[in-house]
C-alpha cells in the first residue's frame, strides 16, 4: 500500500472545475485500487489545501502512475506531491 499526498496550487478553483469531469472519471476508473482518499481542507472546511489517497498497489511506479494520471495532476493543480510506503495498523477502531 501507498498514500499519496497532494499540496494544491493556490487560485486553481476555475482549473478545477473545469477538469472535474475528467478527473471523476479518471478516479471511477480507479475506485478498485483507492482504500481512502478525499481532500484535505482549511479550518474554515471549504478552501482546499491538498488531497491524500491511499492506494491498494504493490509498487511505487505503480501508485506513481496512478497518481500522475489524474487529470488535476496533468493540468497542474498541485504545486507538490508525494508518495509513500504505508502500512495500515488501525482500521474502523481496530487494530490490524
Amino acid at each position: 500500500m501507498y498514500v499519496a499526498i497532494l499540496t494544491s496550487k493556490p487560485n486553481t478553483e476555475v482549473l478545477r472545475t473545469e477538469t472535474k469531469p475528467r478527473h471523476d472519471a479518471y478516479w471511477e476508473e480507479h475506485l478498485g485500487r483507492i482504500r481512502f482518499g478525499g481532500p484535505i481542507l482549511s479550518d474554515d472546511g471549504k478552501t482546499r489545501m491538498g488531497q491524500i489517497l491511499l492506494l491498494d498497489v504493490d509498487d511505487r511506479a505503480t501508485a506513481e502512475r496512478i497518481v500522475t494520471g489524474d487529470p488535476f495532476v496533468e493540468v497542474g493543480c498541485f504545486e507538490k506531491w508525494s508518495i509513500h510506503r504505508y502500512r495500515l495498523s488501525v482500521e474502523a477502531g481496530h487494530l490490524t
